[in-house]
């Protein structure tokens, strides 16, 4: 049987999956094989979201791409159900949970595959100590390399199956803010508000939700809780929002005004967003993550105004920071296909804190937005 005809056997990755894209990468490194172990990397390669995988971390699941054979996965014996039902791969196979390690029965099932003296790939960030050295025990033979940048590299670039989710995502999310803010007074709590956007956003189709809603004097707070703190006027409200849709991350950030706009808050916030546009407009192929957070930087403080955080953006998709992070020392060039989201935010002289976050895709012509429900020309108000 030619290579043509074993091809033509193997089974054909979801479209979703930049399969091309790994072999390629695997090619570049010279890897025979990688194993995809955590819940993003894993759910990237197999197309079965596992929920143990994100409550029970010990719980290993994994998927082996070896570079000239067909692909396996490798998963506790309860999970295997789920897997026959979800994933396009065929060659499911369990280890039991208690009786056998995980590390004990990947070694085991890499022999088998005929690569037991291979350089394999394996997420070192994502391991423990104790499985990589259990592996590494088990494996004598095998070069162990890891493989966490590579996987971030593939994933960095969406198809246009990947697109089309995150496109949804993100606009449904925005929408639920808008619907929020339209329905919101002053005088509710925190809590009332963010419980109302919580739901718009599990109604809109997400599996499951998080979100960050804040008024005043809270909002300078990283991530608070909602709280019974009620919407009061003269002050801003900030919220940073997303959720799970078909294992895709949506998140989106808007601030509003509760009653009232101050002609200072007018200003700050048209500076804050000014200098966002100016920074997506930035993101052309061949730019490099770095530049986009200096020019961010550069682009507040001509306005008067500066960060508040070391990173001004990140990569979106199956993970909510994804590849690559916009930071200082971060020289990952921008490509096309990538998935960004730029969320500046700034303090005012009352130390509230505006925060307005975007998602666009990097096109060969620009940046095209993928948040473009809301007019965020001026500041929303909460009436």
């Amino acid at each position: 049987m030619g290579e043509a005809d074993l091809k033509a056997k193997r089974p054909q990755p979801v479209s979703r999956i930049n399969w091309s894209g790994l072999q390629k990468a695997m090619d570049a490194e010279g890897l025979e094989a990688v194993v995809a172990a955590s819940p993003e990397n894993f759910f990237y390669l197999s197309n079965c979201l596992l929920l143990s995988q994100q409550i029970i971390p010990s719980r290993l699941c994994m998927a082996i791409a070896p570079r000239e054979s067909s692909p396996a996965a490798l998963v506790c014996y309860c999970e295997e159900r789920q897997m026959r039902q979800d994933s396009w791969m065929t060659d499911i196979r369990t280890y039991l949970e208690f009786r056998e390690h995980p590390m004990s029965a990947l070694a085991d099932n890499l022999k088998e595959m005929g690569l037991a003296k291979a350089d394999i790939g394996i997420e070192r960030h994502f391991l423990t100590a104790d499985d990589v050295d259990r592996l590494g025990e088990e494996l004598p033979q095998a070069r162990l390399r890891g493989a966490d940048r590579l996987f971030d590299r593939v994933r960095a670039v969406k198809t246009p199956a990947e697109l089309e989710i995150l496109t949804r995502a993100a606009c449904v999310t925005e929408a639920a803010i808008q619907a929020t803010f339209q329905a919101a007074r002053p005088g509710q709590s925190e809590k009332t508000v963010a419980d109302d956007l919580s739901g718009r956003v599990l109604h809109a189709g997400a599996t499951s939700q998080w979100i960050t809603l804040a008024v005043g004097a809270n909002t300078p707070v990283n991530h608070p809780f909602p709280s019974s703190k009620p919407l009061t006027p003269g002050e801003i409200l900030r919220v940073d929002v997303g959720g799970t849709f078909q294992g895709y991350q949506s998140d989106v950030a808007r601030t509003a005004a509760i009653a009232t706009v101050t002609s200072n808050q007018a200003s700050v916030y048209g500076k804050l967003r000014s200098a966002q546009r100016q920074t997506i407009e930035a993101a052309r192929p061949g730019v490099r993550a770095c530049d986009l957070y200096f020019t961010c930087g550069r682009e507040l403080e001509q306005r008067g105004l500066s960060m508040t955080s070391q990173a001004v953006g990140h990569g979106l998709g199956i993970g909510m920071h994804e590849f690559p992070v916009l930071h200082g020392r971060e020289t990952a060039p921008i490509q096309p296909g990538m998935v960004l989201n730029i969320e500046p935010a700034v303090l005012d002289a009352q130390g509230f804190l505006y925060h307005l976050e975007d998602l666009f895709v990097v096109t060969e012509a620009g940046p095209r937005i993928l948040t473009r429900l809301m007019d965020t020309t001026d500041l929303f108000v909460i009436l």
